[in-house]
């Protein structure tokens, strides 16, 4: 018989103990499923003619009372038998519950139950080796299934169906297993006779997988016709492309699902982790894999601006990088952060929010009242303004600090007052600013003035990667070994000779290069305790700035 045809009734029991000759039933669910829909249920509370005990109560809800007036096993079993039928007794650690189920029927002096039986934990177990726990919880979370009533007959017994269905269609499609023979046969087979892996993940572990390199890199999953399905990037290729393909059956349903369609993998390596985070953005964005949801559009990250080309300088957000002679700071996440650290600076540091029209009028302003300004329109004190344009400037780049200080104090005083709403509001921000602050402070700069290189290393690498940035991206790599050799010293100041010459910032960033400022933001704060950052002064010689990357490189203690 056809699985499709067969008709499985899945059936939980709820009891007053776990022994199934000392204790008894207090209720029975099932759900019959065909073709892998429910077509009927059952349900029915049982007097056991005890009381319930507490431990029972607490997992089930069920109480004495609740049993008090309901039916008597035997009153009970005929309906649930009518319902069984001649179908496939069903249940997740069906020795349990078809052990409780028969000894009542011997109380009552009858067989046990004649049905053919499949047990999903079983089931479980051969299938998903590579999952933590087979218990139905688990198995629930693991296939995302939603179901009401757990740990109440009915809906155990309808989760137990929905997992069914899951291994159901494992089997069909791991083994190849559609009869119901060889389903219930499959139960019971030994563990190292099921590991059967299907044609084309066999084909791609055995014959691609071991030429991978150990290095880092950008992978593609194609299908059978060519198509990208998934590109993703890695800090060692062998390793990661080993992982996507070890212990499949514990995966989430969408790589479960894109792993059955792969035939080929292909890869590129880059010569460094950056490099092939850089070049994966790239390719989801032109490729536009159906399994890769992040990175497939370009966004604008919002960026802080500080229009330094007025004597009274302002400071707020854009999207775009324009050639404008503004200083540009960032990316932050999104606007809601932008307009905090706008806010924030401006509070704190009393820079002007009024137009250049207003201004020039002489015009005082409800923020000048207000105690937010300091009023050059009335005061006209341009050193001053510009003292506080520098601590603006310093805070922006992570370096000056004390803003946090004293939020922290304004949080301890709201704790203190019991204004605990705003004591939150406090931590929220302290939180957010810290990590903005945390990223400028690597960069130390603003975006079109920052030329860097950073010098990578860790415990696990033989030498030390020198990553140059100009003008906020990254350009160029060099590995060195340690000590570093003659040809790696020729090797550096020649990057360096490259790229940080005298050139002017280039005066548009597509989306694309805001992209790439983004993501070596976010590399650089991920890998922080990991680097050191070597700024370039504007009228540092190159051949000066190679020289204090050549110390570093070789610095025996950082080594």
């Amino acid at each position: 018989m056809h699985v499709s045809d067969a008709t499985f009734v899945v059936t939980d029991t709820e009891t007053t103990g776990t022994k199934a000759e000392e204790n008894r039933v207090i209720e029975v669910g099932a759900v019959k499923v065909e073709d892998g829909e429910i077509v009927d249920r059952f349900q029915q509370l049982v007097n056991p003619q005890r009381s319930i005990p507490g431990r029972i109560t607490q997992l089930t809800g069920i109480t004495t009372g609740m049993v008090f007036d309901a039916p008597t096993i035997d009153e009970v079993l005929p309906g649930y038998l009518d319902v069984l039928g001649d179908g496939i007794l069903t249940a997740h650690n069906l020795s349990f519950d078809k052990g409780f189920l028969d000894a009542e029927l011997a109380r009552m002096g009858k067989d046990p139950l004649p049905n053919e039986t499949l047990c999903t934990v079983r089931l479980a177990r051969r299938l998903l080796p590579g999952l933590d726990s087979k218990g139905l919880s688990r198995l629930v979370q693991f296939y995302d299934i939603s179901v009401d009533g757990r740990h109440r007959a009915l809906g155990d017994a309808e989760a137990t169906g929905h997992v069914l269905a899951r291994l159901l269609s494992q089997l069909a499609f791991e083994h190849e297993i559609d009869t119901v023979e060889d389903l219930l046969a499959f139960q019971h087979r030994r563990y190292q006779k099921v590991r059967k892996v299907p044609n084309h993940l066999k084909t791609i572990r055995e014959e691609q997988l071991p030429e991978a390199p150990d290095a880092p890199g950008v992978y593609v999953f194609k299908n059978s016709s060519g198509i990208p399905l998934y590109i993703g990037k890695a800090k060692q290729l062998s390793d990661r492309l080993r992982s996507h393909f070890t212990a499949v059956e514990s995966k989430a349903a969408r790589k479960r699902k894109m792993l059955q369609k792969v035939r080929t993998v292909d890869w590129e390596t880059t010569g460094t982790e950056l490099e092939a985070i850089l070049r994966e953005s790239r390719l989801i964005k032109t490729e536009k894999p159906r399994y890769n949801r992040a990175q497939r559009r370009y966004y604008n990250r919002p960026f802080i601006r500080l229009d330094t080309t007025h004597e009274y300088p302002t400071i707020s957000w854009s999207r775009t990088l324009a050639d404008d002679g503004a200083e540009y700071y960032g990316p932050v996440r999104n606007t809601e952060r932008a307009e905090m650290v706008v806010d924030i600076a401006s509070r704190f540091f009393r820079l002007r929010e009024c137009e250049d029209e207003r201004l020039h009028l002489g015009q005082r302003c409800l923020y000048a009242d207000m105690d937010r300004c300091t009023a050059p329109c009335e005061n006209e004190d341009p050193e001053a303004y510009a003292e506080a344009v520098g601590r603006v400037r310093a805070f922006l780049t992570g370096q000056d600090r004390s803003v946090l200080h004293r939020l922290r104090e304004r949080m301890q005083q709201a704790s203190e007052d019991l204004d605990f709403e705003k004591a939150a509001e406090f931590r929220d921000i302290l939180e957010q600013l810290e990590t903005i602050l945390d990223k400028q402070r690597l960069m130390a700069a603003p975006v079109r003035q920052h030329n860097a290189a950073l010098v990578h290393r860790t415990d696990a690498m033989d030498g030390t990667d020198v990553l140059f940035v100009r003008f906020g991206r990254f350009v160029d790599a060099v590995s060195c070994a340690f000590p570093p050799s003659t040809e790696d010293r020729a090797t550096l100041r020649e990057g360096v000779d490259t790229h940080f010459d005298d050139a002017s910032p280039p005066s548009d960033l597509s989306r694309r290069a805001t992209d790439e400022i983004r993501l070596l933001s976010h590399w650089t704060y991920a890998h922080r305790d990991e680097l050191s950052v070597l700024r370039r002064a504007d009228d540092q010689p190159a051949a000066a700035f190679a020289d204090d990357i050549l110390n570093e490189v070789a610095d025996p203690v950082k080594a």
